[in-house]
């Protein structure tokens, strides 16, 4: 995964909105959302990956 497609997100946050953007390109806006999921998530639009601060970890 590229480090420049994550995003990340506060912990508190339940769901994230993704409109792409001048790298991936724009779309439509989408709402997603991270409740029962694993902290992440990933625009099925743009590729783009949400992720909860406390679960990312730096390679």
């Amino acid at each position: 995964m590229k480090i420049s497609n994550i995003k990340i997100i506060e912990d508190n946050e339940k769901f994230v909105i993704c409109t792409g953007d001048k790298k991936t390109g724009s779309h439509p806006k989408i709402y997603l959302n991270l409740q029962g999921e694993d902290s992440s998530i990933e625009c099925y639009y743009c590729g783009k990956t949400f992720i909860h601060k406390s679960k990312y970890k730096k390679k």
